[in-house]
């Protein structure tokens, strides 16, 4: 399998719209609960091969410049900083070898949401890259599988099912 590419950014933005859809207020109904694969929780600080100096980073187009350049909106685009005790039940997911976005990223919002008291478990996969690069088949489905089980359980719960 190939490397990601740093042109490839649409999973990357998946996590992190998640996260942050999941931690931010809501006037109708609220999610019941977040899978997150690999997602930046903190645009704020240099991680890996993240620089928040720079003005061509999918995160730098999303705030319209470079983060550095924005911190106000670089926070507040941070799903590190919308953690909350209220927050619905978090499962992260990130590959301990993630060269787009480091695994600290999905470390650090799980210790926040423990912090606050809010639900998470957190899952880090050895050798897996960004995209589940470098790992086999049968983990990316072991993945895929826990987050399925732990979406079931929440909704169950949710529902007075469990």
């Amino acid at each position: 399998m190939r490397r990601p590419s740093p042109g490839r950014s649409a999973r990357r933005a998946c996590g992190h719209l998640a996260s942050l859809l999941a931690l931010t207020p809501h006037t109708g109904p609220a999610p019941v609960a977040a899978v997150v694969w690999y997602g930046p929780a903190d645009l704020t600080t240099a991680r890996g091969s993240y620089d928040p100096r720079s003005s061509t980073t999918p995160e730098a187009l999303l705030l319209g410049g470079a983060p550095a350049a924005h911190p106000g909106r670089a926070r507040d685009a941070s799903p590190l900083t919308h953690a909350h005790r209220g927050a619905p039940p978090f499962l992260l997911v990130h590959g301990e070898e993630d060269t787009m976005v480091a695994c600290s990223h999905s470390r650090d919002l799980a210790a926040r949401l423990e912090e606050v008291g809010a639900p998470v478990h957190l899952r880090t996969v050895p050798g897996a890259d960004h995209g589940w690069y470098g790992v086999s088949a049968a983990r990316v489905e072991d993945v895929f599988d826990q987050s399925l089980r732990f979406t079931r359980h929440v909704t169950r719960r949710g529902a007075g099912g469990g």
